[in-house]
């Protein structure tokens, strides 16, 4: 019987459809390289690539109503998605906890700063230091004192140039991560603002005055190295202090209260050591998918690394190798802190005022035998839920 017209296309069309539902369904799940051939036909055909993803969800045992843009899933191969329920039930606590800080972050900015987040305008200000890895469509906002060395270990893996968060000490690393890892500032505008929007953004604070102790020790105490202090400036700043105080003492190192009062006295907080960190990360203006706290570090950083699944690729490393200062234990913050004037207390809180209430922090002391609460209950409008604890 001669084909007829319509016969043959008919049979074209079921031809068709045999090899798209092959080579979008049944060739990822049995050929994992064919990923990247799905990830084509995802670039062109919404509904394709619709198919293509609900099959990698199926064969990574991934959520069903895990959303993924097609560019993210064209540069992705997800070998580190959790499969266990100890996984999933770490990444449920762990997005409850995320809710709950930008919950209070919102509602703060909206509160003290009159800004309402996440609006339209929410890009007019971008992070000071901000580095991207685009293959896992990561932006990382650094602030420091907050474990950047150690974060800066990482990008060096994820980007190829370090085979473990070790290979590197602590200045390579930080010099090598400048120039090898790309930065927001660095794209135009419009790039900006897409990135700020589509990449997977976190940030990290820290109590306020665990971070400033910590910058002492670092940079100006009797525990800084020979590298930081012959920077120059931080040379220099021990003799302003010295000279402004008039302090008779051998090593010229001044202590924890001198250099919290310099401060203070001249306003000296452009460092980005001690800077007040709401004015570098612009948590009012970027609309951050992971707020981390320097007091959960490892649990936010697996909970970051396993989002862009990357937590098989590195693990988060430990303080060894860079310049911990232990500044975070309660004990060690009250034994400096009792010592300072109350005026002096009262003043530096004024100035991390904003660190304290937009992040949940707070800080007792007994001075004189009276107790001293910051935030004073005069400035809390709202009762803080957050985990960084």
């Amino acid at each position: 019987m001669p084909c007829t017209r319509r016969t043959l296309i008919a049979a074209f069309c079921c031809s068709v459809v045999v090899f798209v539902t092959y080579a979008v369904i049944v060739e990822p799940l049995v050929f994992p390289d064919a990923l990247d051939m799905v990830a084509v036909y995802s670039s062109h055909t919404g509904a394709i690539f619709n198919h293509a993803w609900t099959a990698v969800k199926s064969r990574y045992n991934l959520p069903r109503d895990l959303v993924v843009d097609k560019r993210e899933y064209q540069n992705a191969n997800y070998p580190c998605y959790p499969t266990s329920p100890p996984e999933n039930t770490f990444i449920q606590r762990q997005q409850k906890i995320q809710h709950q800080r930008r919950h209070l972050l919102q509602q703060a900015c909206h509160q003290y700063l009159g800004s309402d987040q996440f609006s339209a305008t929410k890009m007019e200000k971008t992070p000071e230091v901000a580095f991207l890895l685009e293959n896992y469509h990561l932006l990382y906002a650094q602030t420091a004192k907050i474990a950047g060395t150690s974060w800066d270990r990482v990008l060096l893996v994820l980007n190829g140039v370090a085979n473990s968060t070790s290979q590197f000490g602590q200045s390579e690393t930080i010099d090598l991560t400048k120039i090898t890892v790309p930065r927001l500032e660095n794209y135009q505008h419009s790039d900006r603002s897409f990135i700020l929007s589509n990449f997977t953004t976190f940030m990290f604070t820290r109590h306020p005055f665990s971070r400033l102790l910590s910058a002492y020790h670092c940079k100006v105490g009797p525990d800084a190295t020979e590298e930081h202090v012959h920077r120059g400036f931080y040379d220099l700043l021990r003799k302003r202090i010295q000279k402004k105080y008039q302090r008779t003492k051998p090593d010229g190192i001044p202590n924890f209260r001198d250099f919290a009062q310099y401060l203070v006295d001249t306003n000296s907080f452009s460092d980005p050591h001690w800077k007040e960190n709401y004015k570098i990360v612009s948590p009012c203006d970027v609309d951050y998918d992971v707020i981390g706290h320097f007091e959960t570090l490892e649990e936010d950083a697996r909970y970051i690394l396993t989002s862009v699944g990357a937590d098989c690729l590195v693990e988060f490393p430990t303080s060894e190798g860079s310049a911990a200062t232990n500044s975070s234990h309660t004990d060690t913050l009250v034994e400096h802190y009792k010592y300072l004037p109350r005026d002096l207390l009262e003043a530096l809180y004024e100035r991390y005022k904003l660190d304290f209430l937009l992040f949940g922090y707070s800080f007792e002391v007994e001075i004189d035998g009276e107790m001293l609460q910051l935030p004073p209950p005069t400035d809390v409008k709202f009762k803080s839920k957050v985990t960084h604890e």
